[in-house]
């Protein structure tokens, strides 16, 4: 077998592989005897058929099968000979298939880069922290009591915080668009659940008042038929009613999950949950700001292969809908995920190589620490520790976030980390 390698650019390998006529006439002639021994063919008795009668019926698909057959494991062979590692399955190009001549084809594809001693040095990083407050507990209260809100019908103008009953047209240079057409639809000025400027339209309005909204729809809006466009809704207001916020009492807390009522007792488990989201956050942070400076230091050029397969991912997973069905996607739809999948890949093979000059491993404590504390937020704590340790997968996932965070601190050994108080409302904006 005779292989030459060409190296087009830094990442990208294209490997021409000479097979000898004798390698792919011996694969052949082996998968014809062995379909010979198993073969019905009308006539003759179960591994008497000849096999020249096996290569009459059969040839052509036995050539095609010793043909994938030769190609993988001669492939196989090449790669392992020239020590090269695909970052992706390879694109086969045969250049001669003839029966009675040596057997080649081209393989293209993308190797993955060599990064070398991963560096990472500064001379300081700040770390944003907080504190829960009693007030941060006011605010989730507020909100909570805000999804129990019940609407009293006034003989008033709508102002913000109103709920208002409308009908709406919406139109673009006079003609109906899709979707700007509804009946009976609820409002809630203030909400910003509208197109901006349309909510603000309202104020003023009264029942059975009859007015017309000019809005100008977002560039980045969803519906791309209507994106930047200015449209003019016809607006027909039926009733305009104003919030009445629930007591908190001994039901309403009840209604929140707290079974004794105690209002104590909720605000002591909203405390806890701000507080397990907060440390949550905070390590997110530090993690995104160390990363970034990992990235910055270490610039490799990344295998296109890989990132067009995390873009598949991160598409996948924010349209779950379309399930493991293939869908075709245009280039422009697929550009707004290439940056963040070029980012995951980049980290990835940094930290995968940072990981193997440290030597470190998942340390097995954390990791058991850690699902007891995911645990302890259940009522059959052992049943979700179970949950976790008895799937490979799952338990995986914990280990992985147990090393990122190794490898967090390994990476912080020499750096100063200062931190830096925020409020909690100033921290969640950060």
């Amino acid at each position: 077998m005779q292989v030459s390698v060409e190296s087009p650019t830094k990442l990208k390998r294209r490997l021409t592989i000479t097979v000898p006529v004798e390698t792919y006439r011996t694969a052949y002639d082996k998968r014809l005897a062995q379909l010979a021994k198993t073969a019905k063919v009308k006539g003759f008795r179960p591994g008497n058929v000849p096999i020249s009668h096996i290569k009459q019926i059969y040839g052509d698909s036995v050539r095609q099968e010793t043909l994938s057959e030769v190609i993988q494991s001669t492939l196989y062979e090449a790669l392992n000979q020239e020590n090269l590692k695909p970052a992706g399955a390879p694109d086969i190009e045969p250049k001669n298939i003839k029966e009675d001549q040596p057997l080649e084809y081209i393989a293209s594809f993308d190797i993955f880069p060599e990064i070398g001693a991963v560096a990472f040095e500064s001379q300081g990083i700040t770390k944003l922290t907080s504190t829960i407050t009693e007030q941060d507990i006011d605010n989730v209260i507020e909100r909570l009591r805000e999804q129990h809100i019940t609407w009293k019908e006034v003989d008033r103008a709508a102002q913000s915080k109103d709920q208002v009953i409308i009908d709406f047209r919406g139109s673009i240079d006079g003609k109906v668009f899709p979707g700007g057409e509804a009946h009976d639809y609820p409002v809630m000025i203030g909400s910003n659940t509208m197109i901006p400027g349309f909510e603000e339209g309202l104020i003023g309005a009264q029942a059975k008042d009859e007015k017309t909204i000019k809005v100008t729809f977002p560039e980045n809006y969803f519906a791309k038929e209507v994106a930047g466009k200015v449209a003019e809704f016809s607006v027909t207001v039926h009733k305009v009613s104003e919030p009445e916020y629930p007591e908190i009492n001994d039901d309403l807390v009840k209604k929140f999950g707290v079974p004794t009522g105690s209002v104590d007792e909720l605000r002591a488990e909203i405390q806890k949950n701000l507080e397990r989201e907060l440390d949550r956050m905070m390590k997110i942070k530090l993690k995104s700001t160390v990363f970034d400076l990992l990235i910055q230091q270490n610039p490799i050029e990344v295998p296109d292969v890989l990132i067009a397969k995390e873009a598949q991912r991160l598409h996948a997973e924010m349209h779950p809908h379309h399930g493991d069905q293939p869908h075709n996607h245009s280039d422009e739809e697929m550009a707004e995920f290439n940056e963040g999948a070029k980012r995951n890949v980049l980290l990835g093979l940094i930290v995968s190589e940072f990981v193997k000059q440290k030597d470190l491993r998942p340390d097995a404590a954390r990791v058991q620490a850690h699902i007891t504390k995911l645990a302890t937020a259940y009522e059959n704590p052992a049943e979700v520790i179970k949950w976790y340790t008895s799937d490979k997968r799952r338990l995986a996932e914990i280990e992985m976030m147990i090393l990122e965070e190794q490898v967090i601190e390994k990476l912080l050994e020499n750096v100063t980390v200062t931190d830096k108080e925020v409020t909690y409302g100033d921290f969640l904006k950060a």
